[in-house]
């Protein structure tokens, strides 16, 4: 079976020839790089972390590839934890960040068989040269490896031709990557959307043959990768894509099946999204899975309140909820979404007439509102919809005012405090082990009296 086809050698671009500095480097991903090097082991820093720093885009994590064993780290760094169980990877922890540390892999094995659902399953413990590493990647643009010794960009995989070109191409056969793994699709996507790149022509033709192998992947990476599709920015992008290349009647066919009603409806999911990327870009803030999916449904709840029956549409409140419940039920049986995100978006669908009515100091309803865990996100999703519904008659600078000045009394009420031990009689008495709980033994002197 064929994977990789060796087509160019190894380019390797100088210090002087490209603009990723250490000075960007995250310090601890540099101490571990440098601890590793200062011992003989190859040492690079690898993934999207070059990718982002060659674009001059600030990484989300920093990656190292060694040739160190995994049970080799471990002996180096005492804050190291080994995790995995088909590949180990060395977790080396400082405070609440993890630079992850993998050993270099090898390519798949030309000769291992598929399952019964036709995805080939690989043997992912066999260890390999940085060249092999390089090649087992998903996308040319994830390829790129930066040498600590040298200083120097090491490109085994036309990565850098295809970063300049703004393309997200796989490496190797694309029909093959994508049966191995159908997940790459969507990663292909979220790539796409993040970075502003188009998918090169092939793997797109691939990407809408293979879509419908997303059924014979994990539901809980399925759902991981679904809620990662909310790209910070580039959310519209995202699904605007998964729905272009079949992706998205796969992951959401309810969805999907009510965009392929009419071209409004696609326009209206699209349109909601984009009001959710521009807000976050505008605002500054972090969109939230919860925020991102009530965004993607509310043109679907919308139209289900305005045909619900008149009775039922006597509360607003509670026929949106409804509503939201009825969109996210298949969406919940399907990928058993996280309680806290599904739940959160159908309150956002329901509360979000709230920041069309005028706060009021003296009411206690609004200070609990202001005050509730989900302020935050219904506050994110006011901000896009206002962007797409502007008639209705939102109040969200009395709303910001309000919450400001409940702040800061709150503030100024809790300076200098600090919690007072409750007063030793107030205390509840201790429950005794193997007595009645009413019954409390008498002292001797009174026990005969």
């Amino acid at each position: 079976m064929f994977f990789f086809k060796r087509k160019n050698k190894v380019t390797i671009i100088p210090r002087e020839q490209h603009r990723l500095s250490r000075k960007d480097i995250d310090p601890d991903a540099l101490k571990v790089l440098y601890r590793l090097a200062s011992l003989n082991y190859e040492a690079y820093l690898v993934g999207g972390s070059v990718r982002d720093l060659l674009l001059g885009r600030k990484p989300k994590d920093f990656d190292v590839g060694t040739d160190a064993r995994p049970n080799e780290i471990r002996r180096v760094f005492r804050n190291c934890f080994l995790i995995g169980k088909r590949f180990r990877l060395a977790h080396i922890v400082f405070g609440k960040k993890v630079i992850e540390t993998a050993t270099f892999r090898k390519a798949p094995d030309a000769n291992s068989v598929a399952d019964e659902h036709g995805l080939y399953q690989y043997e992912d413990n066999t260890y390999g040269t940085p060249e092999e590493d390089a090649l087992r990647r998903d996308f040319t643009v994830n390829g790129l490896f930066y040498d600590i010794k040298t200083f120097a960009i090491i490109d085994w995989v036309n990565g850098l031709k295809d970063l300049q070109a703004k393309v997200i191409r796989c490496i190797g056969d694309p029909d093959v990557r994508f049966e191995e793994d159908p997940v790459r699709m969507m990663r292909a996507v979220r790539f796409a959307a993040k970075l502003g790149f188009t998918v090169c022509a092939s793997d797109v033709r691939a990407i809408r043959k293979h879509a419908p192998a997303l059924a014979n992947a994990s539901v809980s990476r399925l759902c991981e990768e679904i809620m990662r599709l909310f790209v910070k920015g580039a959310s519209e992008r995202s699904i605007r894509l998964s729905y272009e290349y079949g992706l998205l009647r796969q992951l959401l066919p309810s969805v999907t099946d009510w965009m392929d009603h009419s071209k409004a409806n696609a326009e209206a999911v699209f349109a909601s999204l984009r009001a959710l990327d521009e807000a976050t870009e505008a605002e500054g803030f972090e969109s939230t899975a919860a925020v991102a999916f009530a965004a993607m449904l509310w043109p679907m709840v919308s139209e289900a309140v305005a045909a619900a029956p008149s009775g039922r549409r006597r509360n607003d409140r509670f026929a949106r909820r409804c509503a939201a419940q009825e969109a996210f039920a298949p969406i919940v049986a399907k990928y058993k979404l996280p309680r806290a995100v599904w739940m959160t978006a159908v309150d956002l669908l329901e509360l979000h007439s709230r920041f069309w009515e005028q706060p009021n100091p003296a009411s206690s309803r609004d200070a609990r509102f202001v005050m509730h865990s989900v302020w935050p996100e219904a506050w994110m999703f006011a901000r896009a919809l206002i962007r797409v519904t502007p008639d209705r008659p939102w109040k969200l600078d009395a709303w910001r005012a309000y919450s400001e000045s409940l702040g800061n009394r709150m503030g100024k009420a809790s300076d200098g405090e600090r919690p007072r031990k409750p007063h030793a009689r107030r205390r509840r008495p201790r429950r005794r082990k193997g007595g009645d709980r009413g019954n409390a033994t008498q002292p001797a002197a009174t026990a005969g009296a």
